[in-house]
């Protein structure tokens, strides 16, 4: 019996390390980015760019068998980069507008799980896949963006995607992981 609650232990100790991680820096719309949420500083004039990770994660409850999908949205610090002698507010700006344009299409999965989960998974396609048809949704979305607004350098353009973005978040805000 002292080997299995010992093997439990070490089980949930596993799952709480591996989600506190400091590399994965979730949205929160308390938090916006800053520069130390970038892993890698660059020098010269290069610009960064960030890497935004949008996770499913399914949990089984053990006593009736039934799973649950978790979303998550997050920035990879390791792999997102910032020049800090290069004009740091807009770049800063234009990487929390991307962010906030991936929390979307996170809310958006969040939105499409089933409200009663299935007790066995069933096979997906790439076409028919939801998580895959968010990030690409997400990925066209971001490219938008990026067009309309010359990478944030269009004042008005930005205002305006700014302003459109979080109307899309309150109207998902029923779908936003607690805080």
């Amino acid at each position: 019996m002292k080997l299995l609650y010992t093997l439990l232990f070490s089980l949930l100790s596993l799952t709480t390390f591996a989600q506190t991680t400091t590399d994965f820096v979730p949205w929160s719309a308390k938090h916006h980015l800053t520069a130390q949420d970038f892993g890698v500083k660059l020098k010269k004039e290069t610009i960064g760019k960030a890497e935004f990770q949008l996770t499913t994660e399914t949990r089984t409850n053990l006593y009736t068998k039934q799973k649950r999908t978790i979303v998550r949205n997050g920035l990879v610090r390791s792999k997102s980069s910032i020049n800090p002698a290069h004009n740091v507010a807009q770049q800063l700006r234009f990487q929390q507008t991307l962010f906030d344009i991936t929390e979307i299409y996170a809310r958006k999965l969040r939105q499409m799980m089933p409200a009663t989960p299935t007790a066995s998974p069933t096979p997906t396609s790439a076409k028919t896949d939801p998580a895959a048809q968010m990030i690409a949704a997400a990925a066209k979305r971001r490219q938008q963006y990026r067009l309309q607004t010359a990478n944030s350098t269009i004042a008005a353009k930005q205002a305006q995607w700014e302003k459109t973005i979080q109307k899309e978040l309150a109207a998902l805000q029923q779908f936003a992981l607690p805080e």
